[in-house]
């Protein structure tokens, strides 16, 4: 008993000073990230209290977490564009979102990400490495200070990866932190194949190797499993930025910084190939000179040796990389942050929506600028559009090449099925100015049907229906489709056929872009998806 008693009264004793010790070498290790990172905190806490109000990139956040949240094991939403699967978007963002909430998930992959690039620059063995770390930290907060949770969430995996391969070659942490973050986002994993680029042409072959092959594997297996074609907008004037500031550490930068100065050219030569290999990258291409373009280039500045001439480079290239940053932050901000009266009161809209049964055909919502109605409208009604750029131009061309007018719209309109056509208050998209226009012009084949001081539905008249006759559609959500088929047979859903479609007791199969629906004997089927070996296709099909 003595000597328990002693133990215990020498603990208080000892414990701080063990507690200080700890607290000491924690902040001597990680100086460099607790500077840069904990000054950024407030601007987190500033950005869910006040910034995230729902508009911009964050509209799509929120509607993928609610449709996790509500349909969580289905595999292909049909709240947008006829049907997309979830593992386009991202395999693991929408559930962790619907799980802690857009904004928890927001600030824990932000918070994350910024003290990772800074722990990667204090340990890259840079001069004076501190305030390219605050740089890039404040980069960081940038992205989510633009709503990309998704791309915040694969950043923070990825630049665990990097960080996992400097000074100490842990490989496996990275090659699992590099699978991860392409799972979060196929964007983050991209730009780890850049600077797994930079290892490569130095001969750095097993770090190159941990960069790039996870993010090739989990995009092939995402392609073969969860097919999808798509495409996003690179206009001329966006290669600029990324690539002058590229050339810019390549020119001025120091001559041993040679994979940083690889990874640039790669990267340059990438965002050229953007530009004329159309894909699903466009302008996404341009969030790594974002992220790190500042950061870098100060770094680079900093270093001993440098002539005269290099450091103007180096300094204009600082200078120009910082403002746009800012400035794409700014626009970011200003577009997304108020909210409108009619993102607001959708009450009415939704009411007069379900009453007039448009849960039984396709609702194209003309596309407002913050893109706040791919959220507030999603729930309730199929779109025909939303907020997926690149789905998007794919299926909706004639909003891009010029090619549209009264004539290609109604076509388009009864391609995808579409009843109604609402028209929010707010101002359209830049891609919906024209549709706007027209929608508001009152074309004889739409009828207004309902109007308050926000939003307006017009009918389609003689509308092709979503499900060819005889079969007729009882409901709809964003997960799945409900069909009365009256006669055996076979009928045409205007759904994008996926194989992870299914039907019980009746077959789904592709015609043309769409799914045919086969039916043994009358009756109600509903048309669904979900995750599992079968792929959602019956044993009934042959």
């Amino acid at each position: 008993m003595a000597v328990v008693s002693a133990d215990i009264s020498l603990s208080p004793t000892r414990a701080p000073g063990e507690r200080n010790s700890f607290f000491r070498s924690f902040r001597r290790r990680h100086r460099i990230a607790l500077l840069a990172t904990v000054p950024t905190l407030p601007l987190y806490a500033v950005w869910a209290a006040f910034l995230a109000t729902g508009g911009g990139d964050l509209a799509a956040q929120e509607a993928w977490a609610r449709f996790a949240s509500e349909h969580g094991t289905a595999a292909y939403n049909l709240f947008w564009y006829g049907g997309m699967h979830t593992a386009n978007y991202s395999l693991i963002s929408p559930y962790l979102m619907a799980a802690l909430g857009v904004r928890t998930v927001t600030v824990l992959s932000g918070v994350a990400g910024a003290w990772l690039v800074a722990a990667l620059i204090a340990r890259s063995g840079i001069r004076r490495p501190l305030w390219p770390a605050v740089l890039a930290s404040l980069a960081v907060w940038c992205n989510v200070a633009s709503g990309r949770t998704t791309f915040a969430l694969g950043l923070a995996f990825g630049l665990a990866a990097c960080l996992a391969l400097v000074r100490q070659r842990r490989t496996v942490l990275a090659v699992v932190c590099a699978a991860l973050a392409t799972m979060g986002s196929p964007v983050a994993g991209l730009f780890l194949v850049v600077a797994g680029a930079g290892c490569f042409f130095v001969r750095d072959w097993v770090r190159a190797a941990a960069l790039i092959v996870p993010p090739f594997v989990v995009v092939a297996a995402t392609t073969v499993l969860f097919p999808f074609t798509g495409e996003h907008l690179m206009p001329f004037d966006r290669i600029f930025p990324p690539v002058l500031f590229s050339l810019a550490l390549i020119v001025a930068g120091p001559r041993e910084w040679r994979v940083a100065r690889w990874a640039a050219g790669v990267y340059a030569a990438g965002t050229v190939l953007t530009y004329l290999i159309p894909s699903p990258i466009g302008t996404n291409v341009e969030r790594l000179a974002e992220l790190v373009g500042p950061a870098l280039l100060l770094a680079a500045l900093l270093a001993p040796g440098l002539d005269r001439v290099r450091r103007i480079v180096l300094t204009v290239a600082l200078v120009l990389s910082s403002a746009w940053v800012a400035q794409k932050t700014y626009d970011d901000l200003v577009v997304s942050t108020k909210v409108p009266k009619w993102a607001v009161d959708t009450h009415g809209v939704v009411r007069e929506l379900e009453r007039l049964g448009a849960d039984r055909t396709r609702v194209e919502v003309v596309p407002a600028r913050n893109h706040r109605e791919a959220t507030a409208l999603a729930p309730y009604v199929n779109m025909a559009r939303g907020w997926n750029r690149q789905l998007d131009i794919e299926r909706g061309r004639l909003f891009y090449d010029g090619s549209f007018s009264a004539g290609t719209y109604r076509e388009w309109l009864d391609k995808w099925a579409v009843g109604y056509v609402v028209l929010p208050a707010g101002k359209p998209d830049g891609y919906a100015e024209d549709e706007a226009a027209l929608v508001a012009s009152g074309p004889a084949w739409l009828k207004p049907v309902w109007k308050d001081a926000h939003w307006r539905i017009y009918r389609v008249e003689d509308p092709v229906p979503l499900v060819s006759r005889p079969a007729a559609v009882v409901r709809s959500t964003g997960a799945d489709v409900v069909v009365r088929v009256p006669k055996r047979g076979s009928v045409t859903v205007r759904l994008v056929y996926s194989p992870w479609l299914r039907a019980e007791g009746a077959c789904l199969k592709p015609r043309g872009e769409f799914t045919e629906l086969s039916v043994p004997a009358p009756g109600t089927y509903e048309i669904s998806s979900g995750y599992g070996p079968s792929r959602g296709r019956p044993s009934t099909c042959r």
